[in-house]
Order: C-alpha cells, then sequence, then structure tokens
C-alpha cells in the first residue's frame, strides 16, 4: 500500500467526514467506524478524483452505488451471487475476509468498504492510466 496514496486517502476522508487523518486507519470501515453514508461516500469519490487526477466510476463501483441489483440476478432473490462477491473482493479486503461470503446482500455492501478499499481503487487507476 502506497504511504502517499493512504495519506491523500485520510485527507480526502477527514475533511469529508470532519475527523482528524490520524482516526481514520486503513481498516477502517467507512461506515461502521467512520460513521460515512451513501451521501458521504459521493462526497468521498469526487474529492478522490480531484486530488489524484482520476476518474474513480468504474462498473465495480458502479455496482456498489446502484445496491439494487435485480432479483433474478440474485441467489434466491436475496444474495449476491458467488462470483460477483470473488469479483469485487478483489478490492474490498473485508469482504475477502468475510466468513460467509455465500449470504452477502446487496445493502450489506457498504458495510465492507474500508480506507483500504479507497487505496486499492486509487492505485489501481493510477496503475491503469500509466
Amino acid at each position: 500500500m502506497s504511504a502517499e496514496v493512504l495519506a491523500g486517502v485520510r485527507e480526502c476522508l477527514a475533511e469529508s467526514l470532519a475527523l482528524k487523518p490520524d482516526e481514520i486507519q486503513p481498516g477502517s470501515r467507512l461506515i461502521d467506524d467512520l460513521g460515512a453514508d451513501s451521501l458521504d461516500f459521493l462526497d468521498i469519490l469526487f474529492s478522490l478524483e480531484q486530488r489524484f487526477a482520476l476518474k474513480l466510476r468504474s462498473m465495480d463501483l458502479d455496482a456498489l452505488l446502484r445496491v439494487d441489483l435485480s432479483a433474478e440476478k440474485l441467489v434466491e432473490k436475496r444474495y449476491i451471487p458467488r462470483e460477483e462477491i470473488d469479483r469485487m473482493a478483489q478490492w474490498l479486503p473485508a469482504l475477502a475476509a468475510a466468513k460467509d461470503r455465500d449470504h452477502v446482500t446487496p445493502r450489506m455492501l457498504y458495510s465492507y468498504l474500508t480506507v483500504e478499499s479507497l487505496v486499492i481503487l486509487v492505485q489501481r487507476k493510477q496503475h491503469d492510466q500509466q
């Protein structure tokens, strides 16, 4: 994990959520630990895009923001298919570590967003631009 990217993500989160940067750790969950909500998340993305001069919106991120996967795509009309969970777990380390990855609902996805997730997202976009 790049220290420079982590510092930038911490600063953006601190500004958006009115926190001190030292209160923000890589494993901090945006909603559960830092008190963010979906509107904060959009503000955070905008701040990160400006700070790092990147376009962060992607198919993975858009799926997470929509959170309303159609019922026919869900297992038992409730759970996100394992293939989708495995794909999203690549940039959601907390989801990768989840014990029951077969019973994740769309609504639960936000709780897996961590500071590290944002660092991974920024670093991947930086890599893609090179």
